[in-house]
Formats: C-alpha cells, sequence, structure tokens
C-alpha cells in the first residue's frame, strides 16, 4: 500500500497548473533561473550607473577646483601693473612694491597647488591642458623668473614642481632661440 500511495503523490507532482505535466521541476527550474538573470542584470546596471555617477562627480569636481583656482590666479593677475605681466620689461626687486611681490608669491603658490592637485590625479589632465600654456607663459616672464628664484628654497622639498618649473624654463628658452 505504501507503494501506490507513492505513485499517487508522484502523479500530483507531474501534473502541473492547467493540466500541463511538469517533468523535475523543469519549468520551476526555467523560471527560477530567469528570475536570477534579472536580479544579477539589475545589479550589474545599479554598478555601472554609479561607476558612471562617480566618473562624472570626479569629472565636475576637478573643473571645480580648476575654476576656482583659475579665478583665483586670474584676480591676483589684475592686482599687478601691467609693467610686471610684459614679457620685454626687466623688472628689479628694487621698483616692486611689497604688495606686488605679496601677489606674485600668492600667484606662484596657487599654481604649485594647482600643479600638486594634477600631479595627485584630483585634476585630470584634460582640465589641466585648458590652461597650462597660460600658466607657463605666465612663469616666464621675467618678474616671475625673478621671484621664482627667490622662492626656490621654498620649493625644494618638492620636486615634481621643480622639474616642471626647469622644464618650462628650458622650453621657453629653446623656443625663444629657434625664434
Amino acid at each position: 500500500m505504501a507503494v501506490g500511495a507513492h505513485e499517487n503523490e508522484r502523479a500530483v507532482q507531474e501534473v502541473g497548473v492547467g493540466g500541463q505535466a511538469i517533468r523535475d521541476g523543469g519549468e520551476l527550474s526555467v523560471i527560477d533561473h530567469i528570475l536570477r538573470f534579472m536580479t544579477l542584470g539589475t545589479v550589474i546596471i545599479g554598478c555601472i550607473a554609479i561607476l558612471t555617477a562617480l566618473y562624472t562627480n570626479n569629472r565636475r569636481l576637478g573643473a571645480d577646483i580648476f575654476l576656482k583656482y583659475s579665478d583665483r590666479i586670474s584676480d591676483l593677475r589684475r592686482r599687478l601693473p601691467m609693467t610686471a605681466l610684459v614679457e620685454g620689461v626687466v623688472y628689479s626687486n628694487t621698483a616692486m612694491a611689497p604688495e606686488e611681490r605679496r601677489v606674485m608669491h600668492e600667484i606662484i603658490y596657487s599654481i604649485f597647488e594647482l600643479f600638486e592637485l594634477r600631479v595627485h590625479g584630483f585634476l585630470p589632465p584634460a582640465i589641466w591642458k585648458i590652461r597650462e600654456s597660460d600658466v607657463e607663459a605666465l612663469l616666464i616672464l621675467p618678474a616671475f623668473r625673478q621671484e621664482l628664484e627667490a622662492l626656490q628654497g621654498t620649493f625644494a622639498r618638492h620636486p615634481r614642481f621643480v622639474a616642471w618649473i626647469e622644464r618650462v624654463m628650458r622650453s621657453k628658452e629653446a623656443v625663444r632661440t629657434r625664434s
């Protein structure tokens, strides 16, 4: 009698909804796999959305940093006399007012900070390229070269910045000698 009861139970298991036969849970297994793939797809899409948001946020943060420093440097440049921003004019320490020297030092320090942000990955290279030629042109002006020499000891602990400044000076000198 136990054998007959077992056969009836098996027959009930094989008959599914609407009288369709289910063999060893085949349709349920397919539905289970579909649900698992849908869940996996949702998790993957969520991860992609998070990574996209982080990438966009990093770019926006880099642009914000760049714009703040760019505004700061521009504001400081406006406070300097035009003679300090002309390439051919030799500017002596005695002719420069203490306030003008302080402004030049602030500009140089702002450029240093911007450079370090770029080196450490906080400022994407594409954003740095926007202003790099202007920064280089500013640093090779005689008044700024003079102040860079005065600050040389200050930046001795920052060899990457010093190497970049030296490379800028050499490349600009090479361009001048070719002209």
